[in-house]
Parts: structure tokens; C-alpha cells; sequence
């Protein structure tokens, strides 16, 4: 079986939370929680996510995981082209 992840390059985590509507918001330790992802918190290292996830987990009734972040593979001069 092949995971299409198998060759993406991570480059850090962000923590999602999730309430029992379904609404997702991403974690930055000053604004807490925001709804946009590029508003969280970026971290490069894995266990400093687990660590921070697991604390706010306590006492929270939703879901709240680390999230992998990806490098974006897609080449910037296409994104300028679709502009045009």
C-alpha cells in the first residue's frame, strides 16, 4: 500500500483542535486559538507539539492533535502565472 505523504518532506507541526460541531482551530500561545491555520503556532520540533498539545488537552472535551506540516512543493512561478 502507498502512502502519498511517503515522499513529502515535513518541515514542522501545528496543533488543531477540534470541539464536538466539528469547527477546527489551530493553537498560538498568544492569541490561543485561531481559526486560521497560518495564525497557529508553527513548531519544527515534534515533541515540543506533543507536549504543548497534551497540556491543552487537560481539562478540554475536544480533540486536539499535532498536525504534520509539509513542504510545499508547488513552484512559485506557477502561482504568479495563475495570477496573470
Amino acid at each position: 500500500m502507498s502512502d502519498d505523504t511517503e515522499n513529502e518532506v515535513i518541515v514542522g507541526y501545528i496543533i488543531q483542535r477540534e470541539d464536538e460541531e466539528g469547527d477546527v482551530t489551530f493553537w498560538h500561545p498568544e492569541n490561543e486559538w485561531q481559526e486560521d491555520p497560518n495564525e497557529g503556532e508553527f513548531y519544527e520540533d515534534a515533541g515540543e507539539a506533543d507536549a504543548t498539545a497534551k497540556a491543552l488537552q487537560e481539562g478540554d472535551s475536544a480533540t486536539i492533535t499535532v498536525e504534520v506540516v509539509y513542504e510545499d512543493d508547488e513552484d512559485p512561478e506557477e502561482d504568479e502565472e495563475d495570477k496573470a
